[in-house]
């Protein structure tokens, strides 16, 4: 290894290791409570130094919530090539979803935060387009799958495949986050497991869309 890459090596594992020093303060503290010193101090450098990886807070909290959903969608991804039609490569992510939640509650936990941070609306109109930008590829996107299975008939077709992938985004994900942030205290309230919950949904969204559904899902699992 010559000089520069020893450099280059060393100030990526200087990022790295950055990011997972905030990673830590993001999920413990109060956002709007962490300054750079903070994660400078977790990090064991200086304010100077920390400028010089990261702009602002705002480049850090990016960086971290772009990383934790692309994991997300590849974790579900692994699974949902193997199915022959599309509906099963459908019910195939959804387990995959599972998976997610069983696996990932951390990163799952993070993208809560960062959506709750932001929701009102992003700091600015640039960060918006960027955040938009970087998530057209590598987000939970059901789009091709329900196409494939209006294609071959295994999904009703009267859907619109855009509308459906949306809804099926957004029902999961967020119940992901809200069982990964508070199903410890559902389970101690009501004593349901946060993970049948979960479960439930993927059944339940991957059997809606089907031509032929199986009426006893919630049986045979």
């Amino acid at each position: 290894m010559n000089n520069k890459e020893a450099i280059d090596e060393n100030r990526a594992k200087r990022r790295e290791d950055i990011l997972q020093a905030a990673r830590r303060l993001f999920l413990e503290k109060d956002w709007n409570e962490i300054t750079f010193g903070h994660i400078a101090a977790e990090t064991g450098v200086s304010r100077v130094t920390l400028y010089k990886y990261f702009n602002s807070l705002q480049d850090i909290g990016f960086e971290l919530q772009v990383r934790c959903l692309y994991e997300v969608n590849a974790h579900m991804n692994r699974t949902g090539q193997a199915g022959s039609s599309g509906a099963e490569k459908l019910t195939l992510m959804m387990q995959g979803l599972l998976d997610v939640f069983r696996d990932l509650k951390e990163e799952i936990r993070f993208v809560a935060m960062f959506d709750h941070h932001y929701r009102v609306n992003f700091p600015s109109e640039e960060f918006r387009l960027k955040y938009r930008a970087a998530l057209q590829h590598g987000f939970i996107d059901f789009r091709d799958v329900i196409r494939e299975g209006i294609r071959d008939g295994s999904l009703r077709p009267e859907f619109d495949p855009d509308l459906l992938s949306e809804m099926f985004t957004h029902s999961v994900l967020s119940l992901l986050q809200r069982m990964a942030v508070r199903g410890h205290l559902i389970q101690k309230q009501w004593g349901i497991e946060p993970e049948q919950v979960v479960r439930y949904l993927t059944l339940f969204l991957a059997e809606f869309a089907k031509t032929a559904p199986d009426p006893y899902v919630f049986v045979h699992r």
